[in-house]
């Protein structure tokens, strides 16, 4: 049954709804990033890592009966030595699942707690190609994410994130 106002309606004419989208946040080390959520397939504690004698920060961990790819993002992005290595090991880790366009997944273990935001996306900022060039972050897209004065999130490349080659862990050595 459809139900007529004459009131008019609460939403006024002038304004204007932005767009906006979800993302996956997390810190490591000092710097905040974030994923887009449709990147991220699913979000768990994680489990027993093997894999990796060399410590080069590319492993294995059992996921849905099968073995799964872990990548130790603080290496990818940082290329240095992981950095729950210097954290408190009583710490609960999380392991974010994420895939590619092709649907390959892979595993990011993370130190902290994943938060989920809505931003608008007058809030994604186009970072300076100098920085893109000769910062010290890799796997970055070329933007970055400016929720307030206070808080930036470096939006991460999933591509990047997932794409293991001799290039890339020769920055790990």
């Amino acid at each position: 049954m459809t139900i007529y106002s004459h009131r008019p309606s609460r939403r006024s004419p002038g304004k204007t709804t932005q767009n906006t989208q979800q993302i996956i946040t997390f810190l490591l080390g000092e710097e905040w990033f974030a994923l887009a959520i449709d990147a991220i397939q699913k979000v768990l504690q994680l489990g027993k890592v093997y894999g990796d004698p060399q410590r080069k920060g590319v492993s294995l961990t059992h996921y849905q009966g099968q073995e799964l790819l872990v990548i130790d993002v603080a290496r990818r992005i940082f290329g240095t030595e992981t950095l729950s290595s210097h954290q408190n090991t009583d710490q609960t880790r999380f392991l974010l699942i994420i895939h590619n366009n092709n649907n390959e997944i892979v595993g990011l273990p993370i130190d902290s707690s994943p938060s989920i935001l809505r931003v608008s996306e007058s809030a994604f900022i186009p970072l300076p190609d100098t920085y893109l060039t000769q910062g010290n972050i890799h796997c970055i897209s070329s933007t970055i994410i400016q929720v307030n004065e206070q808080q930036s999130f470096f939006l991460l490349d999933v591509n990047q994130l997932m794409s293991v080659n001799s290039k890339q862990l020769s920055l790990i050595d």
